[in-house]
């Protein structure tokens, strides 16, 4: 199999270094590979370390330049699921005098009822040193149509105000964080349609418009 970047995040990050959690069904060989975290060489700096939960083993490999990796030192070669990564991980970042600290971004729920041109405003929680998120909209094929907007993280959220693009299904919300980009989230799809312009009575309802909405 090829390099899935979901399977990536970081453990930990101080002072230009970070620590990478990588899991995989590959085998441990296959991940030694050239080439195999290329599409990733830009966030995998040399210095960086990966724990890698493979197929075969749990390993602990250095990061080159231009995204190659050691060979680095097999901490178990059976692999066992659920024994390997807290332990082993938690040992070995004690004993780089460093904390795990997660990093997590939770969108809120997309506002209803969007039309052309209606100013809307989309939410994110976080949790862990995160100090400033980028939101987006994104159409159906994932090409960017707005943004990015970087915002502050303040009390453990924060939020960015767009105009809904044209009319269309599929759109989605991208958030992710500034500093490190494989920590996101993408909304649901939403549709964008075409505003109310309609002025008509109900029976004893007059049906009004007030700039791109109707009041009843």
């Amino acid at each position: 199999m090829a390099f899935d970047a979901r399977n990536l995040s970081p453990l930990e990050s101080a002072g230009g270094f970070t620590m990478w959690l990588y899991t995989t069904t590959d085998t441990r060989a296959a991940v030694l590979a050239p080439g195999y975290f290329a599409s990733v060489a830009d966030k995998l700096l040399p210095g960086h370390l990966i724990l890698l939960q493979s197929a075969d083993s749990l390993s602990l490999i250095p990061v080159r330049s231009g995204g190659a990796v050691g060979n680095g030192l097999v901490l178990d070669a059976s692999a066992p699921p659920v024994r390997i990564t807290v332990g082993a991980a938690l040992s070995m970042l004690f004993s780089l005098g460093v904390a795990v600290q997660t990093r997590t971004v939770a969108l809120d729920p997309i506002p209803a009822g969007l039309y052309i041109g209606r100013s809307f405003t989309v939410a994110a929680r976080v949790t862990g040193p995160v100090n400033t998120l980028q939101f987006s909209i994104l159409d159906a094929s994932g090409a960017v149509v707005s943004g990015p907007v970087p915002v502050s993280v303040a009390a453990g959220s924060a939020s960015a105000t767009f105009n809904a693009p044209a009319a269309g299904s599929g759109y989605r919300i991208k958030v992710q964080d500034a500093e490190e980009p494989l920590v996101m989230q993408l909304s649901a799809t939403f549709v964008v349609t075409e505003p109310f312009v309609l002025l008509t009575e109900n029976g004893d309802t007059l049906l009004m418009q007030d700039g791109g909405g109707l009041l009843l």
